[in-house]
């Protein structure tokens, strides 16, 4: 967003930067709100991670009608019923 003018807007929790009428997430700091603004930070690993999940889920599943889980299970199969 190096190119962009930005405002920055003291929001609850913290700070937020405001390009084009569009406020980012909310910042804990002014100065962490200043580096997301100017493009200073590393992508969120955690957002990263979820998306990879996300990808391979759709790829395990293409093409089907179901939707998309990326929630993992440990047990396999049906429900066990008792008769």
């Amino acid at each position: 967003m190096k190119s962009h003018e930005y405002e920055l807007e003291q929001r609850d929790g913290g700070w937020a930067y405001v390009v084009d009428g569009r406020h980012s997430p909310v910042y804990p700091t002014r100065e962490a709100a200043v580096e997301a603004a100017d493009g200073d930070t590393k992508p969120n690993t955690f957002d990263q991670e979820l998306d990879d999940e996300l990808e391979q889920g759709l790829e395990d599943t293409f093409p089907a009608s179901d939707p998309v889980s990326i929630t993992r299970s440990s047990h396999t199969g049906g429900p066990d019923r008792d008769k």
